[in-house]
Protein backbone atom coordinates (compact mmCIF):
# COMPACT_ATOMS: atom_id res chain seq x y z
CA UNK A 1 0.00 0.00 0.00
CA UNK A 2 1.25 3.46 -0.56
CA UNK A 3 1.63 6.09 2.20
CA UNK A 4 -0.71 8.54 1.64
CA UNK A 5 0.41 12.40 2.84
CA UNK A 6 0.43 15.83 1.91
CA UNK A 7 2.47 16.99 -0.26
CA UNK A 8 4.21 20.58 -0.34
CA UNK A 9 3.11 22.84 -3.08
CA UNK A 10 5.72 23.93 -5.60
CA UNK A 11 5.86 27.33 -4.27
CA UNK A 12 6.93 26.55 -0.74
CA UNK A 13 10.75 26.80 -1.13
CA UNK A 14 11.98 29.31 -3.22
CA UNK A 15 15.24 28.59 -5.17
CA UNK A 16 18.47 30.38 -3.56
CA UNK A 17 16.84 30.97 0.25
CA UNK A 18 18.82 29.52 2.59
CA UNK A 19 16.89 26.87 5.07
CA UNK A 20 17.30 25.31 8.53
CA UNK A 21 16.66 21.49 8.28
CA UNK A 22 15.71 19.45 11.39
CA UNK A 23 15.18 16.12 11.76
CA UNK A 24 13.64 15.02 14.76
CA UNK A 25 13.95 17.98 16.63
CA UNK A 26 17.77 18.40 15.65
CA UNK A 27 19.08 20.55 13.21
CA UNK A 28 20.98 18.98 10.41
CA UNK A 29 22.55 21.59 8.56
CA UNK A 30 21.48 24.59 6.50
CA UNK A 31 21.08 24.57 2.78
CA UNK A 32 20.07 26.52 -0.01
CA UNK A 33 17.45 25.10 -2.58
CA UNK A 34 18.60 24.73 -6.11
CA UNK A 35 15.28 23.14 -7.53
CA UNK A 36 12.16 21.93 -5.65
CA UNK A 37 10.33 19.62 -7.48
CA UNK A 38 6.96 19.84 -6.06
CA UNK A 39 5.42 17.11 -3.66
CA UNK A 40 8.31 15.08 -2.14
CA UNK A 41 11.86 15.87 -3.54
CA UNK A 42 14.29 19.08 -3.66
CA UNK A 43 17.86 19.47 -4.68
CA UNK A 44 19.41 21.27 -1.85
CA UNK A 45 23.04 22.64 -1.48
CA UNK A 46 24.78 22.47 1.93
CA UNK A 47 25.72 25.69 3.20
CA UNK A 48 26.87 25.02 6.46
CA UNK A 49 26.96 21.67 8.92
CA UNK A 50 24.66 22.20 12.34
CA UNK A 51 25.09 18.48 13.23
CA UNK A 52 28.68 17.27 13.65
CA UNK A 53 28.24 13.94 13.19
CA UNK A 54 27.80 14.67 9.75
CA UNK A 55 30.92 16.56 8.73
CA UNK A 56 32.74 13.33 7.49
CA UNK A 57 29.79 12.41 5.43
CA UNK A 58 28.91 16.00 4.04
CA UNK A 59 30.63 19.03 2.98
CA UNK A 60 29.34 22.78 2.31
CA UNK A 61 28.52 23.19 -1.51
CA UNK A 62 27.74 19.84 -2.13
CA UNK A 63 24.31 18.88 -4.09
CA UNK A 64 22.09 16.41 -3.27
CA UNK A 65 18.80 15.33 -3.21
CA UNK A 66 16.01 15.14 -0.16
CA UNK A 67 12.13 13.79 0.24
CA UNK A 68 11.46 17.07 1.99
CA UNK A 69 8.56 15.14 3.86
CA UNK A 70 11.68 13.34 6.15
CA UNK A 71 12.67 17.23 7.39
CA UNK A 72 11.21 19.95 9.50
CA UNK A 73 11.90 22.73 7.92
CA UNK A 74 12.46 26.70 8.76
CA UNK A 75 13.45 29.79 6.84
CA UNK A 76 16.71 31.51 8.14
Amino acid sequence: MKPVHEKMPISTFEPGVAYTFSLNGTPLYKADVVKFHGGCWATVRLVSINDTSLAGTYQPGMEFDIKVANYEISAD
